[in-house]
């Protein structure tokens, strides 16, 4: 398996974009040229392939001892098949001694796509993530708070939203459970 950082102008940005609006629903993401356009030494996106064939990508937000996961995808039909592990425990060894931290959409047995949440909460749990007990909700959708390595407070959440998505991640409500 091989991790190439992701530029501007990279040969297979048609194939990510394409990955990626298939892997997550539009409301659960940031418009791709946007997400481009904050590229640098805190915001990096990897392709991930294998013999060549683009089968994942992964977006993150370094801040101090942070490591924000926003996004990790694999292709659908290369699922199931330890991939997702693998390149957690890449990012794992890039990134040492950090604090991981992702939000899943909130798994409720209510919800239509509940089986889905289920699966990648239990994926996540399976791999060393543990709830943090923080849940809030961001544009209509509600999401809970995983941590890797260590948890940490709301505040430093907020302040890690804020630092990376921006003025806009002040409207995000937080809520206990």
């Amino acid at each position: 398996m091989k991790f190439r950082r992701v530029e501007r102008g990279c040969a297979k940005l048609n194939k990510i974009r394409e990955l990626y609006e298939r892997s997550f629903p539009e409301n659960e993401r940031i418009p791709f040229v946007r997400l481009l356009s904050f590229l640098d030494d805190e915001r990096i996106m990897e392709a991930v392939c294998l013999n060549k064939e683009l089968i994942g990508m992964t977006y993150v937000f370094l801040d101090a001892d942070l490591v924000y996961l926003a996004y990790l995808c694999v292709k659908e039909d290369r699922q199931d098949q330890g991939l997702g592990t693998r390149i957690l425990k890449h990012l794992y060894e890039l990134y040492p001694g950090k604090r991981f931290i992702i939000d899943i959409e909130e798994t409720r047995k209510e919800d239509e796509n509940y089986e889905e949440e289920r699966m990648r909460r239990s994926f996540y749990l399976r791999n060393g993530f543990e709830s943090t007990g923080i849940f809030y909700n961001f544009f209509n959708v509600d999401y809970e708070l995983l941590s890797y390595g260590g948890s940490l407070s709301q505040k430093e959440w907020q302040g890690l939203l804020v630092k990376h998505w921006g003025v806009r991640a002040k409207r995000a409500v937080y809520r206990e459970r």
